[in-house]
């Protein structure tokens, strides 16, 4: 046997082998594996097969037995697997085993460290009753195990950390093991946590009661009552807790980090009106109290304007007689010189000047700390600052997991006070979009909701998109100070110097960020000036570029607009992205990695540029920024963002009065059309330019309308059209073209000689084109050409040769993000895969190509994937799936009329009817598809490998029924749901009669 196996059941479920881990996917293959890993002898096939397929009669089930075993034979570990006559095992060492001898042997930390969660974790969706009740008793069985030595650990010396954790994830597989909160109370108390140790035993009290409807054992109590009591400053200066209270987890464990440490002493909590500051400062106070000897005190300043006034607040929260000397904090000072306690200050900005008496303050009090919220830094030496920034919200994609993100449950939990009956998940996706463009701030969230009452969700989005009105309190449960976000906006507005006011109004012209070299150009902002901004909490750093929350853009932006300043400032903008475009273009076309991060960076202020240049008639900065646009869409996969963008500029009464820059236009238009799938829309848009344009002139105009014409005809199945269109293209070319161009062009004459069966030349021309991609330093043009020489070995039977290009390939668009040319191999390592019979490799590459097509919108693509997903499926004998994905792939190929498609879709209706166990229907179908007039050499080539690999039957091949092309696959969408039931019986007699003929005639 090959390099032994081991398998790690505990917890999510791997499969290890020299080194490399596989993930076991919760399927029937990775049930039958652990299922015998842990029986660790041999197993009857008849009880396998009845306990993981028990819906099925015993032939059906032993078949899929048996498919499963051949597909686990075919892995690289597979000779794990030994059969010996009507029963299998697996030869495989696992952590259970581990595990059980570790307890066996009294080696308890070893043991507790093998267990890392329970067994099989997450193989319990849809599995079947008796799966199910095996697993329960598997799992409940190891887990008690591990309970029991887990509490032998905890009863024995040691250190307290680990025996926190330990007992906190007793509590987590248990939330009402009294035996492990004992013990968690315990260490807890005796690593000087006695408050942590109260909090947990109150939340296991009122679980206790409220589940169960009983009180805690003696012994438990007992355990409460010994935990000691720190002194405490009045009750009053504690602050209720805020049930309302959402996330922040990971500032507050920062927070209470920071202040764990000696040297941080003040600690400011800084950002902008409306994040949450307040709330958080009080949730720490809460988390505090406990944490020092006399506790914790809140001191709330918003109307506080002095320094005598802050000295007399503080005195008030403490409980001190109002003092009439000349020094009034003297009496604070004498107050908490020796007392270990934490102050909170809470909406210090407008007392930022007078921030050196809190220097004055620690210096005379050495057990003293001091947690402040401010919008402003507070420019003192003793200073620790924590920004904060709004609550974490979700990308569009995950509405189906919306409720997981912080800024979701605030907006719900707010709008369900006015709308009860809200229906979160039936809103999800505008309340994802709520969130994101407020940006998770608390305040605008909570405004937002209010208006659930008369609102859908929906509308609420809407209504933000268009401004900022719905951001007014309707009620009286917010301060003043919080009654509008225009109103947060002007406080702080005021305490601007005018250099700060014009330098922001200017930097709302931007959009998504900026880096500080536009804000000197465009806004005449200086270094000094944006970090006043960012001291303000007005502007924000990530990474190397600086933004504004939108709120603060479009509140600022109000202020720019109808200025003198306002069409001044967004010329300069537009003329600065439109120069900085323009020294991008070189490595843009080449694809180079870092000039595309930059344009994705920059892309809202381009996109703002070119819709100024069309709004102003520029038509100079049309012309030189279209084709850096055109190359970072195609290779970013924002075809349609393109597409978008320079049809706007076609319509513009710019390019109507302008034939020559309409005509560039159209044809940059044109094949972003080509990449979205729309042909003839593609082919019309060329046709035009070509129309637009003199046949001497414009040749960069004419070789974009060729290429676009030629590949359209090459995807349409118009193979002489295609080389016609390629070749007029690379005549255009002068000598003194960049070597781009025609590359490209020598790698789509090779696609097309591959279509008419020339392979030879196919092969010569694409590794010219790759070498001089190569040669010039293309990295996407190398990343396109070996996606094709990969799909071209494929047609040679190759997979060797075409699995090493398509590998290089993926790695180029991986490091680099071509997503574009990504969806393309990833389709053509599928169809090694499943040539190899490696299926869960074929799923992996599928499931992995739909999401970037998903993004990109390459239809085609979408199409391919989804056939390729049917085949997988009719392999793993989920024969519902593979009709789904079958119908769907198949209604798009007849939407879209690429005729490889066609072959792609009969090849896996094939394998469906296969999988159904109809293998001389299959072959017939293979075999018609073969023979189709409209199938071209390549895939006729192909087909002509599938037939191979599979087993003909004695005699001729069964007549076709009278069913054409186009109604073959009309009726396979039709017919999906009853099995094709119509068909089978048109194909069936046939195939029946022939078998007949050819045994009477031997």
């Amino acid at each position: 046997m090959g390099t032994p196996v081991q398998l790690v059941l505990l917890g999510s479920p791997l499969l290890q082998q020299a080194g490399v881990s596989h993930a076991l996917p919760f399927e029937r293959s990775s049930q039958l594996v652990a299922l015998l890993a842990l029986r660790r002898t041999w197993v009857p096939r008849a009880e396998l097969a009845a306990l993981l397929w028990p819906e099925q009669d015993g032939k059906l089930a032993h078949t899929n037995l048996r498919k499963v075993v051949f597909r686990l034979h075919a892995l690289p570990w597979g000779s794990a697997l030994e059969a010996q006559g009507s029963a299998l095992r697996l030869v495989a060492e696992t952590d259970v085993l581990a595990f059980e001898a570790a307890l066996r042997e009294q080696r308890l930390p070893e043991a507790l460290a093998l267990y890392r969660g329970e067994l099989l974790a997450s193989f319990d969706a849809g599995g079947s009753e008796g799966w199910m009740r095996w697993l329960g008793f598997e799992r409940e069985r190891l887990r008690m195990a591990w309970r029991g030595a887990a509490l032998a650990s905890l009863a024995a010396e040691g250190d307290a950390a680990p025996a926190i954790a330990l007992s906190t994830r007793l509590l987590e597989a248990d939330p009402l093991d009294e035996a492990a909160l004992r013990a968690q109370m315990a260490w807890l108390a005796r690593a000087g946590q006695a408050a942590a140790a109260r909090q947990a035993y109150r939340r296991f009290v009122d679980r206790l009661a409220d589940e169960l409807g009983l009180a805690p054992g003696a012994e438990l109590a007992a355990v409460h009552e010994t935990l000691p009591v720190p002194g405490r400053v009045a009750a009053a200066a504690a602050p209720a807790a805020d049930d309302g209270f959402i996330g922040r987890s990971v500032e507050l464990r920062r927070i209470a980090a920071l202040l764990e440490r000696g040297e941080c002493r003040l600690l400011c909590l800084i950002g902008p009106g409306g994040v949450g500051k307040t709330r958080l400062a009080r949730r720490v106070l809460d988390e505090q109290l406990t944490r020092h000897e006399h506790g914790a005190v809140f001191v709330a300043l918003e109307d506080v304007e002095s320094a005598a006034q802050l000295a007399g607040r503080i005195a008030q929260a403490l409980g001190l007689a109002r003092s009439h000397g000349r020094d009034p904090l003297e009496p604070v000072i004498a107050a908490l010189r020796e007392r270990d306690l934490l102050l909170v200050l809470d909406n210090f900005e407008q007392l930022v000047e007078h921030a050196p008496a809190l220097d004055r303050l620690l210096q005379a009090c050495p057990r003293l700390k001091i947690l402040v919220t401010s919008r402003t830094r507070l420019m003192v030496a003793s200073e620790w600052t924590l920004p904060l920034e709004g609550l974490p919200f979700p990308d569009p994609e995950d509405s189906d997991r919306a409720d997981a993100f912080d800024a979701v449950r605030l907006f719900v939990g707010a709008a369900r006070r006015v709308a009860p009956a809200l229906d979160a998940s039936a809103e999800a996706p505008a309340i994802v979009e709520i969130c994101r463009r407020v940006e998770g701030l608390p305040l605008a969230l909570e405004l937002a909701a209010a208006w659930a009452r008369v609102l859908s969700c929906a509308a609420i989005a809407a209504e933000l998109r268009e401004g900022l009105e719905l951001l007014r309190a309707v009620d009286a449960a917010h301060p003043a100070r919080h009654a509008s976000i225009e109103q947060v906006f002007e406080q702080s507005w005021r305490r601007l110097a005018p250099v700060e006011r014009d330098a922001l109004a200017r930097l709302s012209v931007f959009r998504g960020g900026f880096a500080a070299e536009a804000a000197r150009a465009v806004a005449g902002a200086s270094l000094p000036v944006l970090g006043a901004l960012a001291d303000k909490s007005l502007l924000r750093r990530d990474g190397e570029r600086l933004q504004l929350h939108p709120l603060v853009q479009q509140l600022a932006a109000a202020r720019l607009a109808g200025t003198a300043d306002a069409e001044r400032t967004r010329a300069a903008h537009a003329a600065w992205f439109h120069r900085w475009l323009a020294r991008l273009a070189p490595a843009v076309e080449d694809g180079e990695r870092s000039a595309l991060q930059a344009v994705d960076l920059e892309f809202e202020n381009c996109r703002e540029a070119w819709l100024f240049a069309i709004e102003q008639r520029q038509a100079d900065a049309l012309t030189t920024s279209v084709p850096i646009l055109l190359n970072h869409c195609d290779y970013r996969g924002r075809c349609e963002e393109g597409l978008g963008l320079v049809q706007a500029a076609v319509d513009s009464p710019l390019a109507q009065a302008d034939s020559r820059l309409q005509a560039l236009l159209l044809s940059k238009a044109s094949h972003l059309a080509y990449r979205l799938d729309r042909y003839a829309e593609a082919q019309a848009m060329a046709t035009r330019a070509l129309a637009l344009v003199r046949p001497a002139r414009e040749r960069p105009v004419r070789i974009q309308a060729y290429n676009v014409l030629a590949s359209c005809s090459l995807r349409l199945g118009r193979l002489a059209d295609a080389r016609r269109f390629y070749k007029q293209a690379l005549a255009l070319a002068p000598p003194h073209a960049r070597a781009h161009n025609t590359a490209a062009t020598l790698d789509n004459l090779a696609l097309v000689e591959k279509r008419l069966g020339h392979y030879d030349e196919a092969l010569r021309l694409s590794h010219e084109s790759l070498a001089q991609h190569r040669r010039i330093g293309d990295s996407a043009g190398v990343a396109l050409c070996l996606n094709n020489l990969g799909a071209l070995y494929l047609v040679l039977q190759d997979g060797a040769a075409a699995a090493a290009h398509l590998r290089e390939g993926l790695a180029i668009c991986e490091r680099d993000g071509l997503p574009g040319t990504l969806g393309f191999l990833l389709a053509n390592l599928t169809e090694v895969a499943l040539r190899a019979r490696d299926d869960a490799a074929a799923q992996g590459h599928a499931t992995r190509g739909i999401e970037v097509v998903t993004t990109t919108g390459n239809r085609a693509i979408h199409c391919w994937l989804q056939l390729l997903m049917a085949r997988v499926a009719a392999r793993r004998g989920e024969t519902a799936a593979a009709r789904r994905l079958l119908t769907d792939g198949v209604r798009l190929a007849i939407e879209l009329g690429v005729p490889t498609l066609n072959t792609i879709a009969l090849t896996s209706f094939a394998e469906v009817l296969e999988g159904q166990g109809d293998d001389g229907a299959a072959r017939s179908v293979l075999v018609f598809a073969r023979d189709d007039p409209s199938t071209a050499a390549a895939d006729r080539d192909q087909l002509r490998g599938e037939l191979a690999r599979r087993a003909a039957a004695p005699g001729p091949e069964p007549p076709w029924p009278a069913i054409g092309l186009a109604e073959l696959l009309q009726r396979i969408v039709a017919e999906g749901a009853d099995g094709y039931a119509g068909l089978l019986a048109a194909l069936r007699p046939t195939t029946l009669e022939c078998c007949t003929a050819t045994h009477t005639a031997r």
